[in-house]
């Protein structure tokens, strides 16, 4: 999957409308409807679970393999699976314990473009399946990597948003690309790191997977880090050059800063108020706390002023994310009444008392 293909994630954060009876008011179809099958992560984990003390670990293998000795009869047991195989790696079997007690759930579903949606409101993630059968997903090595990594990131992104919600409603929006960008590149390590995890216990299929992906660099930064020097994987620095790698790829924060825009148009399109957006800009404490791990050590503690002040991760290159930001700014700032923008809103209501034209007078103005 290429990253120029990029729509890596879709999010809904807020509960559809609905009419009296209960439907939605926007019946559109967007390729996450709300009727797909879902499980509850708690029923994948704990089936799998029973699995491993009825056979042992015969049921943790790997798609393609030919010791694999999992019977695929559909979307659950593919989820099973994937929720089996990374109970494996200590940082995601973290993950998905905190999904499954959350009560979040897992889909399988035709996306048409991003790697997963997550329905906040639902609490559900719906994983793509790249339009294949559930028998060919379960039979091909590639695609099947490329699921349990939009897990992962998937599940992360489930443990971000319970610890920092939407951005939007805090921070300005210079602030929430900032920080939109951070998440995005945490998403990103925490795969390479659940990984790297998953191949130190003999799975190496998806390491390699990633090896051969558009992101390899960053795990070629970070086994790179640790062969120089292993005891990184305990103070998180191989973590934090790896962080620091995601943003040398202009195309991976050109294409996020638009994902970011997107969204925020969104959030224009669907408030009341002018600059629905809050007054908060990002410090230190918020870019630590979105790199947060769950043994409660977090691997940008002392990157976090660097992050605020370099060109590398403030800067934005592409010009067309950089009108788009300057038309949003515009936006949020500027009161359009009848087709005439003002700057002051008081003034545009005595001139248009609302919105409506001020009426014709025929009194001589002396």
């Amino acid at each position: 999957m290429r990253k120029s293909d990029y729509n890596r994630k879709t999010k809904e954060r807020r509960a559809p409308a609905r009419d009296v009876f209960g439907h939605d008011l926007y019946t559109e179809n967007t390729n996450t409807d709300k009727d797909s099958d879902s499980w509850h992560v708690a029923s994948l984990y704990c089936e799998h679970t029973n699995a491993l003390k009825e056979k042992g670990d015969a049921v943790i293998t790997e798609f393609g393999s030919e010791n694999n000795s999992v019977e695929i009869s559909g979307k659950e047991d593919i989820l099973s699976w994937a929720t089996s195989i990374l109970s494996i790696s200590p940082t995601a079997r973290r993950l998905v314990k905190e999904a499954s007690s959350e009560g979040w759930k897992l889909g399988l579903e035709d996306l048409n473009g991003p790697d997963f949606h997550l329905d906040v409101p639902e609490k559900t993630i719906i994983l793509d399946s790249n339009e294949l059968s559930d028998y060919a997903l379960s039979r091909s090595t590639y695609f099947s990597s490329v699921l349990v990594i939009s897990l992962i990131r998937a599940l992360r992104d489930v443990w971000q948003e319970k610890r920092n919600g939407a951005f939007d409603e805090d921070y300005t929006p210079e602030s929430v690309l900032t920080l939109e960008r951070v998440r995005a590149a945490d998403l990103d390590v925490i795969a390479v790191m659940v990984a790297w995890e998953l191949r130190c216990e003999g799975h190496g299929n998806l390491w390699r997977h990633i090896l051969g992906s558009d992101d390899s660099d960053l795990a070629m930064r970070f086994s790179g880090y640790l062969e120089r020097e292993p005891s990184s994987t305990f103070t998180h620095k191989a973590l934090a050059a790896t962080f620091t790698q995601w943003f040398r790829s202009e195309e991976r924060v050109s294409a996020c800063d638009h994902e970011t825009l997107d969204y925020m148009d969104e959030v224009l399109a669907c408030s009341d108020q002018q600059n629905p957006f809050g007054k908060g800009h990002v410090q230190k404490i918020d870019i630590e706390r979105l790199s947060c791990l769950p043994d409660k050590t977090a691997y940008l503690q002392h990157d976090a002023a660097l992050i605020l002040n370099d060109p590398l991760y403030a800067g934005m290159d592409d010009e067309i994310n950089q009108s788009h930001l300057m038309h949003i700014l515009y936006d949020i700032n500027v009161t359009i009444v009848q087709n005439v923008p003002f700057r002051n809103m008081d003034l545009a209501e005595r001139i248009f008392p609302n919105g409506m034209m001020t009426p014709e007078t025929s009194e001589t103005i002396h």
